[in-house]
Parts: structure tokens; C-alpha cells; sequence
């Protein structure tokens, strides 16, 4: 396995995509880069000048143990298990994503928000004639190519008015909001429905940083471009259930008490109830990772607090005039349904986060 390592590493190259969306053919190896002192300072000079070549070999070892290791507990069965695994949630995820959005039910929704996205996820949709033709996707201008990580929105074609228009969120100068470039997806948008007058509405989707201490910061960005307009988000806010004393990560009650305070509070789509019941993620790390300190035996995987088993998605609105109907069902199948206690992803479900949907109604005209 070593030479074919070797090989992989410093000789193969393998197309990867750059920024602007375009693929350029690349050695692994050329991906490592120099560990500057300006950025860590407690790197030395001779440190600094060696940092690439003690990359690759670290990365050398490190594998090796995991193969040791592999080989150990599992010969002859790992490899399957590791390219059933790569098909599942790599190879075939996004084929499987656009399947589980033509699900009948899925197919009747009137807004669907996605997050962290694959840039080529734009192109594989126009070629689903159901989806296309049902849904207008609206995207940041900002797409990253790159990262991966874009948040989009699905918009039943028969429900806009009018073009959308993408919204820019601002932040105060001297405000530091983990956000990068994809993260926000924030449109103006018209929506028409029957026996309805037609609604300006500000609609978002928004992928939260690892701690959620953005989703606070976009949430009130949104709320004071939207003005008088109507909001409507999708967003993976990245809260979490227990409280840090220190203030590292954002705790969910702290994010509800945001979203009610100024003159236009935001709902939520969550019943009333033990936030225990909003958790939309459910995994923990295993020991084939470089972050021992943070692995999970399997069978306390379910009761460690390094598990990330946390209410981290909420579909919110503007409380009073929009009213939630139908509040938030989960679905870790893509089949509609939830299993308590799964892991994910599984070999069927490619998303770390269970898919939430609700239904929510406008007011009324007056007679």
C-alpha cells in the first residue's frame, strides 16, 4: 500500500476545483503550504523552512497507523466497508440529495433552504427536468467553488410575483462575524398566493460557523435590511443544548431570547416542548482521526457530551402576521420519516443534519 501511496501523493494529479468554479489538475503534494511564523509565532525559522516536508511525512505516518490499525481489526473487511462508505457519501451524494428533493412531499413545498452546498450542485440540478421546472434556485453572488459550503434557496416558481433580488447583509465595522463567502443567501422576494395578496418578503438561508456565534449577528443583519418586509430563513444556526460558562458556543435558549427581543421578534418552527426533541444532529467522532481527544467509544456514542447530538436547524419567521401551522417534523430517512437515537449520515441519508420542514401561513386579506 506504501508505494501506491507514494504515488498518489507526490506523482498523480488529480483535477481540483478552483474558486471561480473552474478545475485545474493538481499533485496532492503541491496542496501542503508553508507554516508562516507571522501566523503562529511560536514556530522558529528553521521550523517554518522545513514545515512542508514535515507536513508530508506526518501525513505519512499518521496513515500508516490507520492502516496498521485498520489491517489489525478488520483485515480483509475494511476496504469494502471504506468504498461503500465513499459511494454513499461522496461519490453519490449529490445524486442522492436531488433524489430525496424529488420525494412526492418535498416536491410540493413552497420554499426549501439549503446549506452548505457543492458548487456543482447548480449544475446537476438544472439537469433534474422535475426539479428545475418546479423550482427557481437562488444563490449568492459569492458562491465558493471551493469550500463546498453554500447556502441556496429553492423558490416554487409559481409562487414569485417578480424576479428576486439578492440582499447584501452588513455588518458593523468594527463587529468580527465568522461568515465567509457562500454562507449567506439572502433575496427580496414577492410571493403570490391563492385567494392572497402578494407578500414582500425577505428570504435567507445561512450556514452558522462550528460555535454558532454568527447566527445572533446574520439574524439581526437580516432583520434590519428587511425593514417592514416579512423574513423568512432556513438556517443551520449551530446552537447547542447545553450552556458554555465561557461563552465559546452558543447556547439555543440564548438564540431564542435574541430572536424575541427588538420591535419585529422572529418564531420558530419547534413545538413547545424539551429542546431534547429539536436535535437535528446526531454523530460522533471515532478513533480513525487525528483528534483523539475528542473520539467516542461506540457504545457511549449516545451519552458522551462529545457526541454532537444538538437542535441546530430552525426554520424562523416574523412572529405575529406569520403563523406556524404545522410545526417542525424531522427526517433522517429521506423517506419522510425520523428514527430516534440513527446516526447520521447514513449509507441512504448523505447530510449530517436532519432535514426539518413546517408549514407556516400568511394573514389573510381583510373581506
Amino acid at each position: 500500500w506504501y508505494m501506491g501511496w507514494m504515488e498518489f501523493f507526490f506523482s498523480l494529479e488529480l483535477p481540483m476545483k478552483q474558486k471561480d468554479g473552474t478545475t485545474k489538475h493538481i499533485k496532492v503534494c503541491s496542496l501542503l503550504k508553508p507554516i508562516p511564523r507571522a501566523k503562529y509565532p511560536e514556530v522558529t525559522q528553521e521550523e517554518e523552512e522545513i514545515s512542508v516536508p514535515l507536513q508530508a511525512l506526518c501525513q505519512a505516518i499518521f496513515d500508516a497507523v490507520l492502516v496498521h490499525i485498520l489491517n489489525t481489526v478488520a483485515p480483509g473487511k475494511w476496504y469494502p466497508i471504506k468504498v461503500a462508505l465513499c459511494d454513499a457519501l461522496v461519490v453519490n451524494k449529490m445524486a442522492r440529495t436531488l433524489q430525496i428533493l424529488q420525494h412526492e412531499e418535498y416536491m410540493k413545498a413552497d420554499i426549501v433552504f439549503l446549506q452548505e452546498v457543492a458548487g456543482a450542485f447548480l449544475e446537476a440540478f438544472t439537469k433534474e427536468p422535475a426539479l428545475a421546472e418546479r423550482f427557481m434556485v437562488l444563490k449568492p453572488a459569492a458562491t465558493d467553488h471551493v469550500r463546498d459550503q453554500n447556502s441556496l434557496i429553492l423558490v416554487a416558481r409559481q409562487r414569485l410575483a417578480s424576479e428576486p433580488k439578492e440582499v447584501i447583509l452588513r455588518f458593523p465595522a468594527d463587529a468580527a462575524v465568522p461568515v465567509s463567502d457562500g454562507d449567506i443567501c439572502a433575496y427580496e422576494a414577492e410571493l403570490c398566493f391563492e385567494n392572497h395578496d402578494k407578500f414582500q418578503v425577505m428570504l435567507c438561508s445561512f450556514h452558522g460557523d462550528t460555535a454558532g456565534l454568527a447566527s445572533t449577528p446574520v439574524v439581526g443583519a437580516l432583520r434590519e435590511v428587511a425593514g417592514p418586509r416579512f423574513v423568512i430563513a432556513g438556517i443551520d444556526a449551530n446552537t447547542y443544548k447545553r450552556e458554555d460558562s465561557s461563552g465559546k458556543t452558543k447556547h439555543v435558549g440564548a438564540f431564542l431570547k435574541d430572536l424575541a427581543c427588538g420591535p419585529q421578534p422572529l418564531g420558530h418552527c419547534w413545538p413547545d416542548g424539551p429542546v431534547d426533541t429539536w436535535c437535528t444532529t446526531c454523530n460522533a467522532r471515532t478513533y480513525l482521526q487525528p483528534q483523539l481527544n475528542k473520539a467516542v467509544p461506540h457504545a457511549q456514542r449516545h451519552l458522551s457530551m462529545l457526541t454532537d447530538c444538538n437542535p441546530k436547524d430552525f426554520l424562523l419567521f416574523t412572529h405575529g402576521p406569520i403563523v406556524c401551522t404545522a410545526p417542525a417534523q424531522k427526517d433522517n430517512t429521506g423517506e419522510r420519516r425520523f428514527i430516534d437515537g440513527i446516526d447520521i449520515p447514513t449509507l441512504t441519508f448523505p447530510s449530517d443534519h436532519a432535514l426539518v420542514f413546517a408549514k407556516l401561513a400568511f394573514p389573510t386579506r381583510d373581506p
